[in-house]
This record gives C-alpha cells, structure tokens and sequence, in this order.
C-alpha cells in the first residue's frame, strides 16, 4: 500500500531519533482534522481511523461499484432474484463456517432456510431444529433489513442463534453474558497472536463502546462497521464463536450502506483470501501501529471491492444468459399451453439462479398465483414432453432435462 503503517515506516527509520519520529507521526495522524477518532483505548492506544487519500478513492470505487450491482440487480425478474439470493445466503454461511473450520454443506444450510420459513419462532429453547436452523435464520433475516444489536443482551442473543449447533460443551457460557475467563488465540504454529479482553466486566465495557461505535453518526457507515469488526474479534467477548458472529454482525452493519448481493458475497471472499483478513487483524493490534485502524478497513474495502467485482462478472453472464432464454421462448413455436410456457421459463431461472438447479411446486404455485393441483396440471406437460423430470416426490421437485437445456441453450448436464 501506498500509505505505509506506522510499525513499517519505524522499521524503515534507522536514525538515532527513530522513536521520537515515531511517536510524532503517530500523534500527527491521531490528531489530524480528518482523523475519526473513536475513544476506545486499545493495548496498543485509541483506536483511531486515518483518511489518506488511499483509503478515500478506494471507499469511492466500492460506492461506484454499488451502483453497478444495484442497476444489475434491479433488471433481474423476481423469480431469478429469490433464487440468486437464497444461493447466496446459502454460501455466505457455508463459507463463514469453514472459515472457523465448522463443516456444513450447502444442504444443510437449505433444509436450515426451508425450516427457518416455514416455522413459527419459538421460545425458551423448546423444540429441536436442523443443524444450522438459527444461524440459516439470521441471515435469512438480512432480507427484512433487521436492527442492529442495541444492547448486550442482545449481542448475546446473536452470539446464541450463531453457535447454537457448533459449540463444544466446554465453551458454553451459562447464565454469564460473555466469558469470565481468560482467551488466548494461538496461529498453527502455536505462536499467541491474540489475547481477548478480560476480566468480564471490561468485556462489557468495551462492547457498550462498540454499541456506540456502530450507531455513531459522527463517522461514515462503511467506516463504522468495518471498524467495529476489528473491534469484535479484538474483544473477542466468548470462548469460541466469536469468527461467526462477527462476520453476521459485519453483514448486519454493511447492510445499511451497501447492497444485499455485496453483503452476502463477503464471506466467499474472505475465506479465499483468510491469510489477508487475519493479517490485517494482526497489524492494528501491533504496538507500533498505535491503535490505528486505517490498514485493516482498507484491506477490508478491497475485499469487499473484491466481492463486488465477482458479483458484477456473474451477474452480467446471467443476465445475458436470461435474455437469450427469453429470445429463444419467444422464437419457438411451443405445443404446450401459455401456463406450461410459463413454468419452462421459470425452471429455466431456477437453472441458471438456484444453488441446485430445482424448481418446487410450491413455489411455482404461489408465483403463477394458482392453486397446487392447476400448477401441477403445467407440470405434467412439461415432464410429458420430456422438458422436466421430478427428483423428489414430497415435496414435489422438478429439474430441467438434458432436452429442455439443449432447447433453451442451455449447456447439457450443467
């Protein structure tokens, strides 16, 4: 990066004075007009975000970009648009667990989202649900534009719905908020690259500053949030979880100043770039860098500009891909009926949007605006003609055959 850290340029200074320069560059960025300061006090100093002119056109070809997936999304029928973002909710928890090394597939997160739709909530922790079920939940609930935590309970809540079906017994908390033993975080080697804030008490009075923090409007949102991620895993307030949680608060707080697709997008990238996103968490609790958070939200920016790129490329080739389906229906003389045609159009979506290339009938039903029994009747037309086969019988499930894909362009066993 153009903008160097503090720790680089005092490595970099091999005069006598290296550590008074040190120490008034850094007061020199603290203390800057344009410097957001945040007045929590790290290990290392006050967390504090200084804005290079790096940091500012980077924030402005993210902001860009948005404007380019936002166009893209909006083109999208809403079939497609259901579809692409039920994919991605399914990645973005995926992901987010492997991250931690928690295995889950993409069926366990769907049978999670089918069960998070169709159920009531419960309380006081009665029932057993699918693996994932909470989890799925919490994003799914990204969709609605839900609150920000407001109170530690809270963060709590959250940390709760995220680990309810991946944490050891040991690591439970109990009646506590948040732990009241000490943490430490060692890499693979076995080196100590973190130790969490302690006691309890400082736990909590540090995520009070963190509530603050994220509903500060003193300071740009992308800033905020991406700050307050750092700040998350820096306090790390539980014994194990804290990656997860994190991540969905990330998804939460970005949600106000970028789009759904970004969002859910983040955690796929992450993952493929973890040794980038746990370095940067490395630099801003390094003593020399002096509690500046600068570096970790530009690394966190070009991963999210990252997302964005990858997001624009698949949305543009699908798009395309959908207009060349829409020439090719209309461009075809069809013996099935108008409500049939309808049906191979919205399986055909369902091939190129949805994570398994399935059509339900449910879902069908309630898109055409008709009863089960008259979308079935579409449906036996389209698996007559041999355009659609059923993979499941409970709850009807239907694919596109090999002669529906060649027909409509489609690639042939895809």
């Amino acid at each position: 990066m153009a903008y160097p850290t503090l720790e680089k340029i005092f490595h970099a200074d091999a005069s006598s004075d290296r550590y008074a320069h040190h120490r008034e560059l850094a007061i020199s960025r603290l203390e800057s007009e344009s410097t957001f300061r945040t007045g929590i006090e790290l290990d290392a100093g006050e967390l504090f975000l200084a804005v290079p002119r790096e940091l500012s056109l980077l924030n402005e070809r993210v902001l860009r970009r948005e404007r380019r997936v936002s166009k893209l999304w909006r083109s999208l029928p809403t079939a497609a648009l259901g579809a692409y973002i039920r994919t991605l909710i399914l990645d973005e928890v995926v992901y987010s667990n492997e991250i931690e090394g928690v295995h889950s597939t993409r069926r366990d997160i769907e049978r999670a989202l089918e069960e998070a739709k169709s159920t009531m909530p419960t309380t006081g922790g009665e029932g057993r649900h699918t693996p994932f079920f909470e989890f799925a939940k919490l994003y799914l609930g990204l969709t609605d534009g839900p609150e920000p935590p407001e109170t530690l309970q809270d963060i709590r809540d959250i940390y709760d719905s995220v680990v309810m079906d991946a944490l050891a017994e040991e690591d439970r908390l109990g009646d506590s908020l948040f732990r009241s033993g000490q943490v430490v975080v060692e890499n693979g080697f076995g080196r100590v690259v973190h130790v969490g804030v302690s006691p309890e008490s400082r736990i909590e009075e540090m995520l009070t500053q963190w509530l603050a923090l994220s509903r500060s409007e003193e300071i740009p949102e992308t800033y905020s949030a991406l700050l307050c991620h750092f700040l998350f895993g820096y306090i790390h307030p539980f014994y194990d979880g804290n990656g997860r949680t994190g991540r969905y608060l990330l998804a939460l707080h970005l949600s106000r100043p970028l789009s759904q697709p970004t969002v859910l997008s983040l955690s796929r990238v992450i993952a493929e770039n973890k040794g980038a996103y746990y370095r940067a968490f490395d630099a801003a609790e390094k003593k020399l860098n002096c509690g500046e958070g600068t570096h970790f939200v530009m690394t966190m920016l070009d991963l999210v500009a990252e997302a964005q790129m990858e997001l624009i490329a698949d949305l543009e080739e699908k798009r395309q891909l959908l207009d060349e389906l829409e020439a090719r229906i209309d461009a075809r003389s069809w013996i099935i009926s108008k409500r049939a045609l309808n049906v191979l159009f919205y399986a055909a979506q369902m091939e190129v949007f949805d994570a398994f290339r399935e059509t339900r009938l449910a879902d069908v039903a309630s898109w055409l605006g008709v009863s089960k029994p008259t979308a079935r009747k579409a449906f036996d037309e389209l698996v007559a003609e041999g355009l659609l086969v059923k993979v499941s019988q409970r709850p009807p499930v239907f694919r596109m055959t090999d002669l529906g894909k060649t027909l409509l362009g489609l690639e042939a066993g895809k």
